[in-house]
């Protein structure tokens, strides 16, 4: 009958058992204290005087393989029964038996036992461990239920193993991760060429698994190395490398095929150049070509000098990422450097021009005026009688040498403005009342050419401060393309548009349009569209540059859109903001 009762007991006390046990693990923040729990809870309830476990390592278990004691021993594995429980990785329990029949097989012969019971840990059909259970007293009998209830334990302990396990690698990979961001942060911090493939080499070591890190760079349009960066300290000892592609062949091949080379052993590789290899000690080394938008930028040698690295899917995924990474930040160094190189030679070229336009403008300044003036006394007769046909010719000549005076003084006034010497002074002025004014003023131009002028100003519009005469030539050149651009029986609007922070006046018109291609170069001066019909109406070019850079001064911007054969309108802002009144320096961009 106690019997009975004590067997009706058994599974409430195993479901205890096993409660404080998982408890136990839960609570547990090492892994170390977790199996040290497991140990003594199973050496209690298997009656045994003490217990261990053993880890498998990550490679796997062979004959020889390793095993860590959760006490911080190590034990070999030889070929026997222990060895057969934990391939099987079947909740099986090995027999009782002498010790010296199992001491053997654990590598533990200096343990004092006179029998040993091993528990598979087993988790998910794969054994991560063994508990060994062993007593140095009389060998005792288990019975199959407290075997099963060891079992049991030891999938709990299996189970805490995988969820440390699991934690330890996600902490590992979130640490890598983090890593990896702080030095790709800092690769791509800067966009000039020097300090980007610096920061690579130097950093390259904390992302893989190699030492050192070397970046050879190609002429783009040659297949030649042009420069070298290597850490400091490897440049420290050997000096700037200098090597020739013909030499470099694992270089070569990465190239050809656009694929890594993966070397473990330097020494032995066929393709490869010796002299690299024992001038700077290679032993284990990755060639990766460095390609961005399709083309080979150069190559990246990551390679070890002390050990010998037997590849793995991390390795060979930290490495590509790198080098996509690399390649990635260098071409965006290398076109910023490019646009720079560029944008000095434009400057340049602007510096000539404006010089250009200074020079002509004064040397042509005074001869002008001296013909201007003889061929006024010409055509005035002053000098003498001309005949009508005289006078023909000289009125041409007079309408074009005024045109070349204009020419001038558009010149000497563009270059001006481009050199920043020039001043606003602004005053309050009303908009609207300076657009009717010019509206008026050039009424008759427009009615000439039978085109409508229309003027549609609110007003209410507030006043602002600008240099009144500036602003009335920006006015002068938009309404003066307006006239020239649309033909006959067009029309032509001037709109202003009061906006929370500036004022928007804008010119509409009928005209012949301008191609889009053309609309952000027509304000550069001298430009003219490559449209058929313009050729009709060709002229310097320098009023919308005038205006444009008039308008900056503002501190407004100027803009068009435009249809080919249905017109076109220019925009352009003036910011509501006042400012000091009297002569300021203007700001130009």
């Amino acid at each position: 009958m106690q019997e009975k009762y004590r067997e009706h007991q058994r599974p409430d006390k195993w479901c205890s058992l096993l409660f404080e046990n998982a408890a136990m693990m839960d609570r547990s923040d090492r892994l170390e204290d977790a199996l040290g729990g497991l140990s003594c809870n199973m050496s209690a309830s298997s009656g045994l005087d003490s217990c261990f476990i053993l880890l498998s390592d990550a490679g796997g278990i062979d004959a020889r393989s390793e095993w860590k004691v959760a006490a911080g021993c190590r034990a070999d594995i030889s070929p026997g029964r222990i060895l057969h429980i934990s391939r099987t990785a079947m909740a099986a329990v090995d027999s009782m038996g002498p010790a010296e029949a199992h001491a053997g097989d654990l590598g533990l012969s200096g343990y004092e036992g006179t029998g040993f019971l091993c528990v598979p840990l087993v988790s998910h059909m794969r054994t991560v461990g063994l508990a060994v259970l062993y007593t140095s007293g009389k060998c005792v009998d288990i019975p199959p239920d407290t075997i099963e209830l060891l079992v049991m334990m030891g999938v709990q302990g299996a189970h805490a193993i995988d969820e440390f396990n699991y934690k330890q690698e996600l902490q590992k990979r979130t640490d890598e991760l983090r890593r990896v961001y702080e030095i790709q942060r800092r690769i791509t911090s800067t966009i000039d060429l020097d300090e980007a493939t610096e920061s690579i080499v130097e950093n390259a070591p904390y992302i893989t698994r190699f030492q050192h890190c070397l970046i050879y760079l190609l002429d783009p349009n040659e297949r030649r190395i042009v420069s070298v960066r290597a850490p400091e300290a490897v440049e420290k000892k050997f000096g700037k490398l200098k090597f020739s592609l013909d030499e470099l062949v694992a270089t070569r091949i990465a190239m050809d095929e656009r694929k890594p080379l993966f070397i473990e052993d330097a020494r032995t590789f066929p393709n490869i150049s010796k002299r690299i290899v024992n001038m700077l000690g290679w032993v284990s080394a990755i060639v990766l070509p460095l390609i961005s938008r399709d083309r080979v930028l150069g190559v990246m040698w990551l390679y070890t000098t002390d050990r010998m690295v037997h590849f793995d899917d991390n390795d060979r995924r930290s490495a590509i990422a790198l080098s996509d990474q690399a390649a990635n930040v260098i071409d965006a160094a290398r076109i910023h450097k490019e646009l720079e190189e560029s944008y000095e030679k434009l400057k340049d070229l602007d510096r000539t021009k404006m010089e250009f336009f200074t020079l002509i403008s004064h040397e042509l300044r005074n001869p002008l005026a001296i013909i201007k003036g003889y061929t006024e006394l010409l055509y005035d007769g002053t000098l003498g009688p001309i005949n009508d046909k005289q006078k023909d010719k000289l009125a041409r000549v007079r309408e074009n040498v005024d045109k070349l005076a204009d020419m001038v003084g558009k010149m000497s006034e563009i270059s001006s403005l481009e050199s920043r010497k020039y001043t606003v002074d602004r005053v309050p002025v009303s908009l609207g009342d300076m657009v009717s004014e010019i509206a008026e003023t050039m009424g008759f131009l427009f009615q000439n050419k039978r085109i409508t002028l229309n003027v549609d100003i609110p007003e209410n519009l507030p006043l602002v401060e600008v240099d009144r005469k500036k602003m009335e030539q920006v006015l002068l050149n938009l309404l003066n393309n307006a006239l020239k651009y649309t033909p006959e029986g067009g029309h032509v609007t001037v709109t202003a548009e009061d906006r929370p922070a500036d004022i928007l006046v804008s010119v509409w018109d009928t005209g012949i349009g301008i191609p889009q291609k053309d609309l952000d170069k027509i304000f550069s001066g001298f430009y003219h569209s490559g449209y058929k019909l313009s050729y009709e109406y060709k002229g310097p070019g320098l009023g919308l540059a005038i205006s444009r850079k008039i308008i900056e001064g503002h501190g407004g911007r100027i803009w068009a859109k435009s249809e080919v054969g249905k017109g076109s309108t220019f925009y352009f802002t003036i910011p509501k903001r006042t400012v000091a009144s009297g002569s300021a320096e203007a700001k130009t961009t």
